[in-house]
């Protein structure tokens, strides 16, 4: 029996495992944070040493047996990933509780912020996670990249009760390229930094598709802080009206997790953005209810683009009649780069 379950398993701390969850663990909880600590860290007095491993990228793995319960712990680099298993639920999180004691979570510098990267493994075979912490502009110092009605819709968003709130599960933020909604994500990150977890979808289109195991295992993880919210750019295949033709299954699951029963008594948030026009997007996307927020980052007319450069101390640049913030920020540090189409002589065949 020991032999077919090795089978099944791709390494040894997996075999440890399933053997503990078969005979003895019933409750697993799970963390994963940045952490200053070194490798040493992971050996905790008390313990049993089940499985060490130091492999030459640096990753550390331990598993550690303890009365009722076991951890299974991986530092890489400065993230770290521990799961926790106990024979009763209480268990499982006094053992992550012992972890954060014993290699507490790094200080977020107060510029920056900690964001989840998810794929899927390829081929599939579980998720992958890594964690970066992003520096993040205030709010307060980048506001004004946005025209009024744009920058009064944002602030609501940032100042929302997301735990009272009735409406759909769905931000959708709509624009051209460069009207600023990376931008203001790394800023709702900041200013809501203690409230929301950031998970970044690399996949959307395999989020979204035919694996539902990949989606439903990451809405369903518990967030540490008020609500998960999950991050899909330029998604716009995903949205359009032959969505369901082009891309499958796609649509229709992403609106069942923002107001379908997939998404019922969940603490996540959907933020998807667009450089599609609305007019292409499909309109179950859009309809009223659906969307906790819709927000249209708009271009600046040629009078708000006089007055952002005026206040950079520039006042006698050609002006287009409409100009998005990054083609207002290339002006000011002249490094805009323009190709020319050459001129045609003569017969072209």
């Amino acid at each position: 029996m020991q032999s077919n379950i090795f089978r099944m398993c791709h390494s040894m701390p997996e075999l440890i495992i399933s053997q503990a969850l078969a005979a003895d663990f019933r409750y697993a909880r799970e963390a994963r944070y940045l952490t200053q600590a070194s490798t040493d860290s992971l050996i905790f007095d008390g313990a049993s040493v089940e499985w060490k491993q130091t492999f030459e990228s640096g990753r550390a793995v331990s598993i550690l047996r303890f009365d009722g319960g076991m951890l299974h712990l991986v530092l890489q680099g400065e993230s770290l990933m521990a799961d926790a298993f106990g024979v009763d639920d209480e268990k499982a999180r006094a053992l992550l509780d012992l972890v954060r004691e014993k290699i507490p979570p790094a200080g977020s510098a107060k510029d920056g912020i900690v964001v989840s990267f998810w794929r899927q493994a390829n081929p599939p075979r579980g998720t992958v996670c890594s964690k970066r912490q992003i520096d993040c502009p205030a709010w307060k110092d980048v506001r004004d990249n946005y025209v009024g009605s744009t920058r009064g819709a944002l602030e609501q968003l940032f100042h929302a009760d997301f735990e009272s709130a009735l409406a759909g599960k769905l931000v959708f933020w709509h624009g051209e390229p460069g009207t600023g909604k990376t931008f203001a994500l790394r800023s709702w990150g900041r200013e809501c930094g203690d409230e929301i977890d950031i998970n970044y979808i690399a996949d959307p289109e395999r989020f979204f598709g035919a694996n539902a195991d990949y989606m439903l295992e990451l809405l369903t993880r518990e967030p540490s802080k008020k609500l998960n919210l999950f991050v899909a750019e330029d998604t716009g295949e995903l949205l359009t009206k032959d969505a369901k033709r082009e891309t499958g299954q796609a649509l229709s699951r992403l609106l069942n997790v923002c107001d379908g029963l997939i998404g019922q008594g969940l603490r996540i948030l959907v933020l998807i953005t667009t450089n599609e026009d609305l007019g292409k997007l499909h309109p179950a996307v859009v309809r009223p209810g659906r969307c906790y927020a819709n927000i249209g980052f708009e271009t600046f007319d040629e009078r708000e683009a006089r007055e952002w450069l005026s206040a950079r101390g520039i006042n006698d640049a050609a002006v287009p009649s409409r100009s998005t913030i990054a083609q207002l920020y290339a002006m000011i540090n002249n490094n805009q780069i323009v190709a020319q189409k050459p001129k045609l002589v003569g017969f072209v065949q």
